[in-house]
């Protein structure tokens, strides 16, 4: 391949910033390219935006792809640029361009996932090609003197979910790694969140542990309301962290009902939040970043050590005193400058937020690994970035109550970028009327993740049983390929039409959307069909012996079929197995 035109890159700086030196360097050329960029300034400053871009022929270009892009691929002209927005705690410095075959025709990421930064792609009308924008320090950002990045270039003729997972693999290799996970992550869980909301009830929650136990779910979260006995939502209570003796009158009673059940505990905490109406909201007077009249609560603001110190302490002493297993750590991304933040930089040890909260973070986990080294972190969309997977060891799909197709784009989204974190479902809920296939729908929809399952167990019809106990004997045994396996998607302008995961001589495949499922040789196959049609294609290279399973797992037909294309009658939400 030629050399890359390093000419092609224009730099442009808003005048208010003052500049010693402007410099961009070819690294690497070649289907990958690696340009640096490298910038300095006359003296220490906030920087202004400053942009990077260039153009690139739009040739079988006909989709854009991002972490956040959810259910649009759409190309858009340059004076209304599709975009991905990043920094510590939100999204990642990542955009795909792909081809209707979902092949990668140029992928580009960002070395810095920290500082504040927006990747930008458009169509440029008169000319037929696309203009990439990369904006550094696109809100506010901590004082600097020098700044330095990589940007990478991928224009490889393969599948662009490999260009994207090579990405995640490129910034690990940089030094954003993913932290420990244990087993117990990876594993199903009950989650009181749907199911409760803020009535947290111990004796109703152990209950419906005991059913989830035996449905194959090994951890419960306790989610908001443990904390308050306002029960209206918000977060005004938030920020004193006392357990509310008239919800839970014995917490280690609790943990230890759970824990005699065979179960995982764990809670969640609103991490930067401290409400209007907490005793402590007074004691953090001039270290909040910004205040939420919304959400009746201000955010803490991670550049103070006694901030730090606060939320690290109360993590721990709980841990410690209670045995919870785990944290689900919320609201991360809330943590960013304003025109509100202090600027009494004398009493802070960092005046980076990003910094701030990177070491808010390491403390956190670190500490909390001393105590419990198996611990459990949870973070979800869209704090889940390269940075974040260093001290969370779990990635759940951001809340879609109900809505099967936003799990199903996200939680896939999640696979391709979180490397071996333990990606999780946001919590399956359903109307406790609703039809079995609906219920299945939404199962299928996130087979490829941890499932996370958030309903009255108790009062759910005799079919929904059938089918969660069906479903998540298979997840179970299957765990192995689905999660650890080599996924692959399929149709990404339908919203991923296709997924499949292989290990070993085992695939899984799911079809969301009509498509031909085209089973590896000499590999068993387990299909199913979600795609609300009573059939499938299915393109075999070899004779291969079929098995039809019903929703609940029943065999009810079988057979062999030759090499070619078939048409089995597998209803919606069955399965077929292939050997």
């Amino acid at each position: 391949m030629a050399t890359y035109d390093i000419n092609k890159i224009k730099l442009t700086s808003n005048t208010e910033n003052s500049m010693r030196y402007e410099k961009i360097e070819l690294i690497k050329t070649g289907e990958i390219t690696e340009i640096s960029v490298r910038l300095g300034f006359d003296k220490e400053t906030s920087p202004s935006v400053y942009s990077i871009s260039w153009e690139e022929e739009q040739i079988d270009m006909i989709g854009f792809w991002s972490s956040k892009a959810s259910l649009q691929h759409n190309l858009t002209p340059d004076w209304y640029m599709r975009n991905e927005k990043s920094r510590t705690a939100t999204g990642m410095p990542l955009i795909s361009l792909y081809n209707k075959a979902d092949i990668n025709r140029i992928t580009v990421a960002l070395s810095d996932p920290a500082s504040p930064t927006v990747i930008s792609a458009g169509v440029v009308e008169e000319t037929g090609t696309i203009c990439f924008k990369i904006d550094l320090f696109s809100e506010i950002s901590p004082k600097m003197s020098e700044y330095e990045a990589v940007i990478r270039i991928d224009r490889r003729n393969i599948p662009f979910f490999k260009a994207v997972s090579d990405v995640r693999e490129w910034w690990s290799d940089i030094g954003y790694g993913c932290c420990y996970v244990p087993d117990s992550a990876k594993m199903p869980m009950y989650s009181t969140w749907y199911s409760f909301h803020q009535y947290t009830i111990p004796d109703e929650i152990i209950a419906e542990c005991k059913l989830a136990k035996q449905y194959g779910m090994d951890t419960v979260i306790v989610d908001d309301g443990w904390q308050t006995d306002d029960n209206s939502r918000g977060y005004a209570f938030c920020g004193d962290w006392k357990i509310c003796k008239n919800k839970i009158p014995d917490m280690k009673a609790f943990v230890e009902a759970v824990h005699s059940l065979g179960m995982k505990f764990m809670i969640w905490f609103s991490v930067p939040f401290v409400g209007f109406e907490s005793e402590n909201y007074e004691r953090f007077k001039g270290m909040y970043l910004v205040t939420r009249q919304n959400a009746k609560a201000s955010v803490l603001d991670p550049r103070f050590k006694e901030v730090r110190d606060f939320l690290t302490n109360i993590y721990c002493d709980y841990v410690k005193e209670y045995g919870w297993d785990g944290l689900k750590l919320d609201f991360i991304d809330s943590f960013m400058l304003s025109e509100e933040s202090s600027d009494n930089y004398e009493k802070m040890d960092c005046i980076s937020v990003e910094d701030g909260l990177k070491k808010l973070l390491e403390e956190a986990y670190s500490k909390l690994r001393l105590i419990n080294p198996d611990i459990m972190i949870e973070f979800r969309q869209s704090y889940v970035g390269p940075i974040v997977s260093g001290f969370g060891n779990i990635f759940r799909v951001g809340d879609c109550p109900n809505d099967a197709l936003i799990n199903r784009v996200h939680s896939l989204n999640l696979r391709l970028t979180s490397k071996d974190i333990a990606v999780h479902s946001d919590m399956i809920m359903w109307n406790k009327n609703d039809t079995v296939q609906s219920v299945a729908y939404q199962l299928l929809g996130t087979i490829f993740s941890v499932p996370q399952i958030s309903v009255r167990l108790d009062n759910i019809t005799e079919e929904q049983k059938k089918l969660l106990k069906n479903y998540l004997s298979f997840w179970r045994e299957h765990r192995d390929v689905l999660l650890n396996g080599s996924l692959e998607v399929f149709g990404v302008q339908a919203n991923y039409s296709m997924a499949q995961s292989t290990k070993n001589d085992e695939t899984v495949c799911v079809l969301y959307q009509e498509a031909v499922a085209k089973p590896k040789n000499k590999t068993l196959t387990y299909i199913f069909n979600s795609t609300g049609a009573d059939f499938i294609y299915v393109e075999l290279q070899e004779k291969a012996n079929y098995e039809i399973f019903d929703i609940f797992g029943n065999s009810y037909a079988s057979g062999s079929l030759n090499a070619g294309v078939h048409r089995l009658p597998v209803k919606n939400c069955e399965m077929v197995k292939l050997k």
